[in-house]
């Protein structure tokens, strides 16, 4: 580029596009650049042309102190700008990374929730029917690997339907929620408690002596079903009938545990459904302020 090119472009130049008024109203630091854009170029222009002049009548002092000028003048222009263009792509570039971070982020969440959605119930958040087999398979491969037993209990609220035929879908979705959250607080913490479908129920016991650990624990939720549970303005009392299976005796595949637990189930809501002593009867549904039964 000749030194009369690069007078001209300087002259095109205004970084900024912007008057030194505006500039001032922006801060000192900006409206000195702005006074350089106007200035630089200017003296950019005035040193060449002393060159030219100087060329011109072979004034050799006079072309080089020109030219120094220029150069001086130019220089941090030109650095200015080259680093105004590199500060502008790094900036891009690091925005580019955090909207793909963000991005990456936002897909991650999908799929987990996606996974969510897949393997536990819409309504009461238990691991439903899918989950409950995976985690059934990997309970009888580690019992078989360490030579110990692991339990099967089945759950089923009794007369459900009755509920749901008296007091609405609605409340017997609240009656689903509340049974599921005293049957997870009635076991351990590694323990798995789900949905199996409709008003049935799996807890799946690991590391157990046998059947009487089960059975201790089928007491247990059976005690904290039999409270009261209470919404709008009812309070509703059910029962649940249970039943166990014991891995290895009762079954080797989680399909034979739970076939037998089921079975196990249907014979004490059955026993439980016979005329006589403690035979099971319809829920109770009274009105909490009048406590009269509807």
């Amino acid at each position: 580029m000749t030194v009369p090119s690069l007078a001209a472009w300087a002259l095109r130049w205004r970084p900024g596009a912007s008057s030194p008024s505006s500039a001032r109203d922006r801060g000192p630091d900006s409206a000195f650049w702005s006074y350089l854009g106007w200035a630089a170029p200017a003296g950019a222009a005035f040193a060449t042309l002393s060159a030219v002049a100087g060329a011109a009548f072979r004034d050799r002092p006079t072309v080089f102190g020109a030219l120094v000028v220029g150069a001086v003048v130019m220089v941090p222009l030109l650095f200015r700008g080259i680093a105004t263009r590199v500060r502008a792509f790094l900036d891009a570039a690091v925005a580019e990374r955090e909207s793909l971070r963000a991005e990456l982020d936002a897909a991650q969440k999908a799929k987990e929730e996606l996974r969510s959605l897949a393997y536990h119930d819409d309504l009461t958040g238990l691991p439903n029917r899918s989950l409950l087999y995976d985690r059934l398979g990997l309970a009888i491969t580690q019992s078989r690997r360490e030579a110990s037993h692991l339990a099967v209990l089945f759950l089923d609220l009794d007369h459900f339907k009755a509920v749901n035929d008296s007091l609405g879908h609605g409340s017997g979705d609240r009656l689903l929620v509340e049974f599921a959250d005293r049957v997870r607080s009635s076991v351990r913490a590694g323990d798995t408690v789900a949905r199996f479908g409709g008003d049935e129920f799996i807890v799946l016991l690991d590391s157990v002596t046998g059947a009487e650990d089960a059975a201790r624990v089928a007491a247990k939720v059976r005690d904290a079903v039999r409270a009261p549970f209470r919404f709008e303005g009812h309070e509703v009392r059910v029962e649940a009938s249970a039943g166990v299976s014991v891995y290895p005796g009762d079954g080797t595949s989680p399909d034979e545990l739970l076939r037998v637990a089921d079975a196990a189930m249907y014979r004490d809501k059955q026993r439980a459904a016979t005329p006589g002593p403690g035979a099971l009867s319809p829920p109770v549904v009274t009105d909490d302020e009048t406590n009269e039964v509807n």
